[in-house]
């Protein structure tokens, strides 16, 4: 999810929510008769915790007030990205009851699943077996995954769904249709040599464009190249597999080609800087999830209106992308968890989801693809990429530590401007080095 979201790894926290409480008073009058005022029908309270992302801004905006007409009473509490894992585990671990619903950031499922947090939400009606379901979206809400390598201490737990998909959040291609005039480029030399074109006529100062800072942004835009290339993150038993002959062929492709086609700084580039590059006109194409890919019909953020399309990622040996969806769990201390549940239920109707699709934001049940209206028109091609194949980060509980030690090396690698393969040795080492210290390989 987001390509804004910075590494949950802080301490700097902010003041706890904020609480509001509604009292009834009686009505009196001296005189030979008493009038009780109307009662206030009181809806169904439930407080969900949320990080500030301009993906949830049609949620806010559109679906918050339907989903009082359907009854209730929503507390919708924002805090920073950096902050938010570290309140909402404590609140779940500590059983505090602060939150009724937590919309997480999907890297975060195997940890709060690991620590048995979470309602199952299967057991409460929610419909784990819906075929309106789109499968990966689904797929991310288990503890244990359905398919895939498993932590030891849950090899031979049964799947529970504890976690529901909130908006199908994932990366497609964001191009200049100036400058690839048959429509999305479909491979990544199509992407280089027509980007190539465009900065030889004056109409882009470069190809490409991407995040090359350290850590959870440079991972984020090499994934998509990796996939496409073909790789494997980890083998069925952990070990690690990305420094395949795939996997290193993508990533000296990352931080060789791909470099020497970007900005001269995109080493220190984060996504304000890739945003930039892509919205002000100098660049021919970018990987990007939605909140930032919708920036391009924006008059206020883009200078380049109408010239800005979206396509699936481009492929190597596939057009595989990143998924980061936003995601829904119900604490076991939720305060009004019937009420939260309810909400879930609503909320992923077909009917709603209907609506969430006329509001901007992508769905995640299939039927909710076919609106006569969708809000946004990277809505279809969202679908067209999930269809075409969308993976989520490995599904385990110490995926940060894995990415930042990733991310390091990759970083050198990118500043040295070749160098892929051996960046890709090196963190495989040193992955394999702290996952058998964490007891992976038991």
């Amino acid at each position: 999810m987001t390509d804004d979201n910075k590494s949950y790894l802080t301490t700097s926290r902010r003041s706890l929510l904020k609480a509001t409480v509604l009292l009834a008073l009686a009505s009196t009058s001296i005189g030979t008769l008493v009038i009780p005022a109307p009662a206030k029908a009181a809806g169904k309270k439930v407080i969900i915790g949320a990080f500030a992302d301009g993906g949830l801004t049609p949620f806010k905006q559109k679906i918050i007030p339907l989903a009082k007409e359907a009854g209730f009473d929503i507390d919708f509490l924002e805090d920073e990205y950096g902050v938010t894992l570290e309140k909402w585990f404590a609140d779940a671990q500590n059983g505090a009851g602060q939150y009724d619903l937590y919309l997480l950031d999907d890297p975060w499922v195997p940890q709060f699943g690991a620590a048995n947090v979470l309602e199952d939400l299967g057991a409460a009606g929610l419909g784990v077996d819906d075929k309106d379901w789109i499968g990966p979206l689904i797929d991310m809400g288990f503890w244990p995954p359905r398919s895939g390598p498993r932590v030891a201490a849950f090899k031979d737990a049964t799947p529970t769904l504890i976690c529901a998909p909130f908006i199908g959040d994932l990366q497609t291609l964001t191009y200049r249709n100036d400058v690839y005039t048959n429509g999305a480029p479909k491979t990544w030399d199509e992407v280089i040599s027509k980007g190539r074109d465009g900065v030889a006529s004056g109409k882009i100062k470069y190809p490409v464009v991407f995040r090359g800072v350290a850590g959870n942004s440079i991972v984020t835009s090499w994934y998509s190249i990796f996939l496409s290339f073909g790789g494997e993150f980890f083998d069925d038993k952990w070990n690690p597999t990305f420094n395949s002959e795939a996997g290193k062929a993508a990533s000296d492709f990352f931080v060789g080609t791909m470099k020497q086609n970007a900005p001269a700084g995109v080493v220190e580039f984060d996504s304000d800087q890739e945003g930039a590059a892509i919205l002000g006109g100098d660049a021919g194409a970018i990987i990007q999830y939605s909140g930032n890919a919708l920036k391009s019909d924006d008059p206020a953020q883009s200078k380049v209106v109408g010239k800005l399309d979206f396509g699936v990622v481009p492929k190597q040996v596939k057009a595989v992308s990143q998924l980061g969806i936003f995601i829904a769990g119900v604490p076991k201390s939720a305060p009004n968890k019937a009420n939260a549940i309810e909400f879930l239920k609503w909320y992923t109707s077909a009917d709603t989801q209907a609506k969430v699709a006329e509001a901007g934001m992508i769905p995640v049940k299939r039927s909710a693809f076919g609106v006569a209206k969708p809000g946004n028109r990277l809505i279809p091609v969202a679908l067209q990429q999930l269809d075409a194949g969308a993976l989520p980060r490995p599904r385990m509980p110490e995926w940060a530590k894995v990415e930042e030690l990733l991310g390091i090396e990759l970083n050198k690698a990118l500043q040295a401007g070749s160098g892929g393969g051996a960046a890709m040795d090196a963190a495989a080492n040193e992955v394999k080095e702290y996952l058998a210290q964490a007891g992976y390989y038991q």
